[in-house]
């Protein structure tokens, strides 16, 4: 179950007086406003039902918590075991922001540290970083001791934070799931943190009633609204409408909105425009009408992408043509054939030429990033537009949005070769091995994968890699991506950026030495050596591993004795010449991420070290199972530890034979089966059969 640090609070102060306590007194303690409080009484009350508690409400006194002894004592353990989350500097920095936007009046440092669960010092860093944000939307942060922090600036400047930050930072799925439960009636997991603090900064009734009518509209369209067309005018509404209660209004030039008029867009976004008005009492101003045209416009215009253009935007039609010509020209790309691509182009140009004409701001906070990432295509698209429009002078926002337009259409013409990855891992026999499956598996674009140690990096020419893919931080290198063994949503995305960012810059490029057909020659008597000695190593490693094959029960209160004892066991059978640091490497190893294999209950624990003498397999049982970190990050239970060890000067042919051990637990689920049966006679003969069979292959 989740509340916020105040519901928390709240709930706290109300179990330990057990007393009837004023809004006031509430607000005291907790140093917030009592407009603050009252509206977080609602998730107050919430958490109570679910343990058949209320809050009685005794007019003119205050409120009391009403129930059972038994439920209230089950609120408070639930309330003290509450973990406290831990956000991103990122993260933390918008729910501050769109606290301060919701707050108006000044917060106190220390009152934002409580409820994020960091010191003071840290959010005065944070407000540093957000200040620096602020300077182009015009909003200052007022900063004096004892008094707090404070946001100031122009209405009309707050509802644009307010409405860049919902876009940029809600999770449009969480956005969705909200919109589809009732308002409110959302369980703990349906939204993240920080979207139910976004959430907060819109008036939850308006955006029930607004969906309402937007419901109507999508069902007079003749095409399909997208999930993020749908999103950003309900949005733009809730704000507009806030905005226009305040007094706030806005406007259009009337020359570009009498053109909107004729369009039957503007019909249904008239239709919705009086519908609110009627709804909310308000008078609505026609420009408001022309603002919700655009949006449906612009719809329409992606999903006709096949179809002609509409009328009204031919002209801006024949632009996108000359700029996609110029590119292509100065690309040396054929892109003029692209339906696609003009669509897209179309869509974007339009408002934003509007924009320029407007000198409107724009926000676009990869800006830097797609610089950065497409330096030769950012410089060519910026000349393209002074060429084929002189009369505007398009800022690198907007020049970054066009960017992008041209990447993807660049991605789907390119023919390049696949992708050679490195992919590293500390010892480069456990987990590299399997993200390395799973890159296989994931990604198209990768057609060949190499793993390898820390160890083995300082001898390795990383220039002949596309891409390094990491399971730890790499100090001696900037561009490679670090993820998680087990791929999440948001390391998959990771990669996807970093394999358009290689395709796109060029850095994929064939090595046409590789491709020349060299004359067969006779084997040199020292080649035959070389290929005799390689067979012969891996011989020796696999009959190390199948002499010293080991499957243990143990009994062990938590993970580090276990390895304690597993250690005390490979010691004495001669693998490891010294315990203390194998053991000590092992559990460093868990620290940087978990060993746990998702969906077994199996713990993979593997090391290359001085302290070990010869490769190594053994299998351990735990008498009873363990709670460990997964590579997911996830808590599971674990009764069986993999133990996987090698020399720390190990040849590559014997890392081969870890590393097939490796592939083999992830992906077979045979060998899956096989291991979590606790049948050592079963484990041995499998592995011996596999592995018989692996050097048959190196043999040959």
């Amino acid at each position: 179950m989740y509340m916020t640090g105040r519901e928390r609070k709240i709930i706290e102060f109300f179990l330990e007086n057990e007393e009837v306590l004023s809004i006031k007194d509430i607000a005291d303690t907790l140093e917030v406003s009592t407009r603050t409080v009252h509206r977080d009484i609602k998730g107050v009350e919430e958490v109570l039902q679910q343990f058949d508690l209320k809050l009685e409400k005794l007019s003119g006194q205050g409120l009391r918590i009403e129930g059972t002894k038994e439920a209230k004592q089950q609120v408070k353990q639930t309330v003290y075991q509450q973990k406290i989350i831990d956000y991103t500097p990122e993260e933390r920095q918008v729910i501050i922001l769109s606290r301060l936007l919701e707050a108006g009046d000044p917060v106190k440092l220390v009152v934002l540290a409580n409820e994020l669960g960091v010191t003071v010092a840290t959010i005065s860093n944070d407000l540093d970083k957000i200040e620096g944000d602020l300077v182009s939307s015009e909003l200052q942060l007022i900063r004096k001791r004892g008094y707090g922090v404070q946001l100031e600036g122009e209405e009309a400047k707050i509802r644009e934070v307010i409405s860049y930050l919902i876009m940029e930072h809600m999770d449009e799925l969480d956005f969705l799931t909200f919109l589809q439960q009732n308002m409110g009636d959302y369980t703990e997991d349906s939204l993240n943190k920080v979207s139910e603090q976004l959430l907060g900064l819109v008036n939850k009734e308006k955006l029930k009633a607004i969906k309402i009518h937007v419901d109507e509209v999508r069902k007079r369209l003749t095409y399909h609204l997208a999930d993020n067309a749908y999103v950003g005018l309900v949005v733009h509404l809730a704000l507009a409408l806030e905005r226009i209660q305040k007094g706030e209004t806005i406007g259009m030039n009337q020359e570009y909105l009498n053109t909107l008029k004729s369009s039957k867009e503007y019909v249904i976004a008239e239709h919705l425009i009086n519908k609110l008005a009627h709804t909310f009492d308000l008078s609505i101003p026609e420009a408001e009408t022309g603002y919700i045209t655009m949006h449906l416009m612009g719809a329409k215009a992606r999903y006709n992408q096949g179809q002609l253009l509409e009328h009204s935007s031919l002209s801006i039609a024949f632009k996108a043509k000359q700029l996609i010509a110029t590119v292509s020209k100065r690309m040396g790309v054929n892109l003029n054939k692209s339906e696609r691509l003009l669509n897209d182009l179309v869509v974007h140009l339009k408002p934003s030429v509007y924009r320029l004409q407007q000198k409107m701001e724009i926000h676009n906070t990869l800006t830097e990033q797609i610089e950065r990432d497409y330096p030769e295509l950012f410089y060519t698209i910026e000349a393209s537009l002074h060429h084929v429009f002189p009369q505007f002078q398009f800022p690198k926002e907007e020049t970054a949005f066009v960017v992008m337009h041209f990447a993807s259409a660049l991605l789907n013409v390119e023919n390049t070769r696949g992708l050679r990855v490195l992919v590293v891992c500390a010892s480069g026999i456990g987990t590299a091995k399997i993200l390395a499956a799973k890159l296989t598996k994931q990604f198209k674009e990768i057609e060949e994968v190499e793993h390898h140690s820390l160890f083995d990096l300082n001898q390795i020419d990383t220039k002949e890699y596309d891409l390094i893919i990491s399971t730890v931080g790499l100090v001696e290198y900037e561009d490679y991506v670090q993820v998680s063994p087990i791929l999440p949503k948001q390391d998959i995305h990771k990669i996807e950026h970093a394999i358009r960012r290689v395709q796109l810059t060029g850095q994929i490029t064939r090595n046409n030495s590789q491709s020349v057909e060299k004359e067969e020659e006779d084997e040199t008597l020292q080649a035959i050596r070389m290929s005799i000695e390689s067979v012969q190593r891996y011989a020796n490693t696999i009959s190390q591993l199948l002499n010293g094959i080991m499957v243990q029960n143990i009994t062990a209160p938590n993970v580090e004795l276990t390895i304690e004892k597993a250690a005390d066991q490979l010691q004495k059978a001669g693998i490891i010449k010294e315990k203390s640091p194998v053991v000590q490497h092992l559990m460093d190893r868990e620290e940087i991420g978990g060993l746990g294999i998702p969906d077994t209950h199996l713990a993979l624990f593997h090391a290359r070290s001085d302290a070990i003498d010869q490769a190594s397999f053994s299998i351990h049982i735990i008498d009873e199972p363990l709670t460990l970190k997964g590579m997911d990050n996830e808590d599971m239970s674990v009764h069986t530890v993999l133990l996987m060890l090698a020399p720390k000067n190990m040849h590559q042919e014997g890392l081969e034979v870890l590393s097939f051990i490796s592939s083999l637990i992830v992906e077979d689920e045979e060998s899956t089966n096989v291991l979590e049966s606790k049948d050592e006679e079963k484990m041995i003969r499998y592995l011996s059969n596999q592995l018989h069979q692996f050097f048959k292959t190196k043999r040959s």
